[in-house]
């Protein structure tokens, strides 16, 4: 599967959404999955919102399915991200379900 993560960026510092995104590159692609990462775009203080969601939805469209970080919900480009990958019947999956069930695995082990 192609999988598309979302997240917050916008109001975060550059180190913090970009460790954020590639630990969630790194856990799809261990997965067996083609991780698409829109935060290599470039960084707030380059271009508009507006410019970032335009070349970020394209590369939505293209995916199989929407990886979900954690804090998703304060992020309005996730949503909408999430709300159209919802409408497209694409997969959604959830970084604070993996890490759950990641924590569950090793009690029981």
């Amino acid at each position: 599967m192609k999988v598309y993560i979302s997240g917050m960026i916008t109001s975060l510092k550059h180190d913090q959404y970009r460790k954020a995104f590639k630990n969630a590159v790194k856990y799809v692609e261990e997965q067996g999955h083609e991780a698409v990462d829109p935060s290599v775009l470039g960084t707030p203080e380059q271009h508009s919102w507006n410019y970032y969601m335009r070349k970020a939805i394209p590369q939505l469209c293209e995916c199989d399915a929407i990886y979900m970080l954690e804090g998703y919900g304060n992020s309005r480009g996730a949503l909408i991200e999430k709300n159209l990958a919802e409408q497209l019947d694409m997969v959604v999956m959830y970084e604070s379900i993996e890490k759950l069930k990641d924590e569950t695995e090793l009690l029981n082990d």
